[in-house]
């Protein structure tokens, strides 16, 4: 998700979460019907990065931007998935399992400084990675060989 993506989905989720009608699991069918649920609504929103690859056999891409190729049958958009790595996860679904105050005392910050710590490297925002990569897709398009002009 975009950070837009990724705030929409953090303020549903907590919605859910102190909701205090009907079961938690009613609670998140509810907040979360706000949430688009395809990926041409993620993209027309901006709410997620995508990676867009020209149609096979298509040698010129229409001018304007990605929805412009999209409607025009030339480009194709696959959605970047975010690859989670299993011991952060783990770590995070052995700290829900805590109580109360051990949660809130819970940093993501501070899971992150731990685990650059022990891996002895940085690690990029995920945002700008996701970012560059569809970046990286559209300009690909654009210098397509035989593409209209802009």
């Amino acid at each position: 998700l975009t950070p837009a993506g990724r705030a929409l989905y953090d303020r549903l989720l907590e919605q859910a979460r102190t909701g205090t009608d009907g079961s938690y699991a009613e609670r998140l069918a509810t907040a979360f019907a706000d949430f688009p649920d395809t990926e041409d609504a993620l993209r027309d929103r901006r709410l997620a990065y995508f990676r867009y690859e020209p149609v096979g056999g298509v040698g010129t891409v229409p001018a304007g931007d990605p929805a412009d190729w999209i409607a025009a049958g030339q480009v194709h958009a696959t959605p970047i998935v975010y690859e989670d790595f299993l011991p952060v996860s783990a770590a995070g679904i052995f700290q829900s399992n805590l109580g109360d105050d051990e949660q809130r005392s819970y940093a993501a910050s501070a899971a992150r400084a731990a685990f650059e710590a022990a891996l002895g490297a940085s690690v990029r925002d995920p945002f700008a990675l996701y970012a560059e990569l569809e970046a990286q897709s559209i300009a690909r398009i654009r210098d397509l060989p035989g593409r209209a002009a802009a």
